[in-house]
């Protein structure tokens, strides 16, 4: 009796461990937030105070506070373990000292490809780029002291997801009396950001002859500065202007049907803000109105830089 009892006992923990969700496969709100790439400079490295004739090492936290990239959708493994040997998203830029006091730093270092938040990682992906070099003796040069000036820009790709549960209505304006499981509001807002430091923030439905509108606003909400994602190995960060800056490719899907958005891509933003009108053609096969998920998706350049001030002191 007391072996059937032990049996019974460790058949229900077996499968009440087999029934439980993995940590962080529920619950787990990955597409909010306003930032994509974020870096910092690690605490000492460089000190804020050294000397001549000595190396220097600049150290640079990368962190990604984002939604993309996401996981390989096929393993469920995050992109960059799949491929650690992949190229990275972007490039890291240093600047803004004497390069003849400073010698031997590398002028661009390419930014690793580091996770976005997901269900597997929500915190996103973490790493560090350390560019290396030597200060000179200052005897040569007959100066007692040096206050460089450290700039580190990122210029990299990302892209932004926004989903959003809408309302599909046929006929919006009948007067015939039916029972519907939704209406169509003035508009969808979305707020808190989708991980990424481009936002769709609102939505504006409505229902035409043969198609469905809707109106799409966008929104810069990211400390940085967006750019047009086809210049960025080009142009930034030292040749930036109006002519590709600000610029945001859109696409997306509903009901089965990709969108149809005007003006063509790129979208332009105007003061951090634009919007862009998309249709679908209106349902042929439904009469009664029913919800369904739009995706919305943005693609982007985006560059942001940090900057740090180092005082070298001649050896006494």
């Amino acid at each position: 009796m007391r072996k059937i009892i032990l049996i019974v006992i460790i058949f229900l923990l077996f499968f009440s461990f087999g029934c439980t969700p993995k940590t962080g496969e529920t619950g787990v709100d990955y597409r909010k937030g306003t930032q994509g790439i974020v870096m910092n400079f690690m605490t000492d490295m460089p000190p804020a105070k050294m000397y001549d004739n000595m190396p220097i090492d600049l150290v640079v936290e990368i962190r990604n506070k984002g939604a993309y990239p996401q996981p390989n959708s096929l393993t469920g493994w995050a992109i960059n373990v799949i491929n650690p040997n992949a190229k990275g998203v972007g490039t890291l830029y240093l600047s803004g000292f004497d390069n003849t006091i400073v010698v031997g730093m590398p002028k661009q270092i390419s930014l690793p490809k580091v996770e976005g938040k997901n269900i597997y990682n929500p915190e996103g992906g973490y790493d560090v780029v350390s560019f290396r070099g030597n200060i000179i003796n200052f005897d040569s040069r007959k100066t007692d002291s040096y206050n460089a000036n450290f700039l580190v820009t990122s210029c990299y790709n990302y892209e932004t997801l926004a989903p959003q549960t809408v309302c599909i209505d046929p006929e919006p304006y009948s007067t015939k009396q039916k029972t519907k499981v939704c209406t169509i509001p003035q508009s969808y807002s979305l707020s808190g950001g989708q991980g990424a430091p481009v936002a769709v923030t609102k939505i504006e439905e409505t229902v035409l002859s043969n198609k469905i509108q809707f109106k799409v606003y966008i929104k810069n909400v990211g400390s940085g500065k967006v750019i047009d994602k086809n210049r960025l190995n080009i142009d930034c960060p030292y040749s930036l202007d109006y002519t590709n800056m600000d610029k945001v490719y859109v696409s997306g899907r509903v009901s089965g049907y990709s969108l149809s958005c005007r003006p063509n891509n790129p979208i332009r933003l105007i003061n951090g803000a634009g919007s862009v009108i998309c249709t679908i053609p209106k349902p042929a096969m439904s009469k009664s109105a029913y919800t369904t998920p739009l995706q919305v998706k943005l693609e982007y350049g985006y560059t942001s830089s940090i900057q740090k001030g180092v005082e070298i002191l001649n050896t006494p």
